[in-house]
């Protein structure tokens, strides 16, 4: 009897080390996710002042459909611009007026060399709760604990149209890159990028945001645990070995007997 329990008490001991095994034993593993999502927007761009050429850049945006994938309703990005060429004419009046303006977009100042870049982009991004607020522009969110971050890299043109042309005052293309650094919920510590082409026409206000429609195409890789196949194997073979122990010993009662 003494023998049995004993016995009894390795397989109990043996198995409970396997399941141990089990639930600290895991793997990562990266879950990759692919959407669209098409926003209304309003793009808003502000020279700063005493720097000639360089611009806030704020792009919000409301998603076309009310239910988007993991619940992105949202978005608004806050980045620095920077002209990097202009066409212009001269009217009938002697001024000189631009035609076509190209722009570069950056959540990073230095990267289109602005100096003293302004503490409202960075307030505002504070704001609206954007994780490492000093390197992030954007922010993507909803209702439900899904947010993601990232770093803009865009560009843009600008046309200008005179009265009595369909398109005037003017239009915006653009498009570019948002890196991702990481998210909430299940965009936990998540990666990819976004890459995304909109189109707005500028107001009759000059100092109005102007109204587009923006497609953003989403690659997110987020990483998750994950039990190793080893780990169940090895409960498997603890099992095994403590079934075959119980046999043997059985074996030997008998034999005793």
């Amino acid at each position: 009897m003494h023998s049995r329990i004993k016995w009894l008490m390795t397989i109990a001991l043996t198995c409970a080390a396997c399941g141990s095994n089990i639930q600290s034993v895991k793997a990562q593993t990266n879950v990759n996710s692919e959407f669209e999502i098409t926003y209304d927007t309003l793009f808003t761009l502000r020279p700063i002042e005493q720097q000639p050429g360089f611009f806030t850049a704020q792009i919000s945006g409301i998603s076309q459909n009310s239910n988007p994938a993991f619940g992105l309703t949202q978005f608004e990005s806050n980045a620095f611009g920077k002209l990097v060429s202009q066409e212009t004419i001269t009217d009938e009046n002697g001024n000189i007026v631009p035609v076509n303006q190209k722009l570069l977009f950056n959540a990073n100042p230095n990267v289109i060399g602005l100096q003293n870049p302004p503490q409202s982009v960075i307030d505002r991004r504070t704001q609206l709760g954007v994780a490492n607020p000093e390197v992030n522009s954007d922010i993507y969110f909803g209702d439900s604990a899904n947010k993601l971050f990232g770093q803009a890299d865009d560009r843009a043109e600008i046309n200008f149209f005179p009265p009595g042309n369909p398109n005037f005052p003017g239009t915006v293309n653009g498009g570019g890159t948002i890196t991702i650094t990481g998210g909430t919920g299940v965009f936990e510590n998540a990666s990819g990028e976004i890459t995304f082409e909109q189109s707005d026409r500028l107001p009759l206000d000059r100092n109005a945001p102007a109204p587009g429609v923006a497609t953003l195409k989403f690659n997110i890789e987020t990483p998750q645990s994950v039990p190793e196949p080893t780990s169940i194997l090895g409960l498997s073979a603890g099992v095994l070995g403590a079934s075959l122990a119980l046999h043997r010993n059985r074996r030997k009662v008998s034999l005793k007997k």
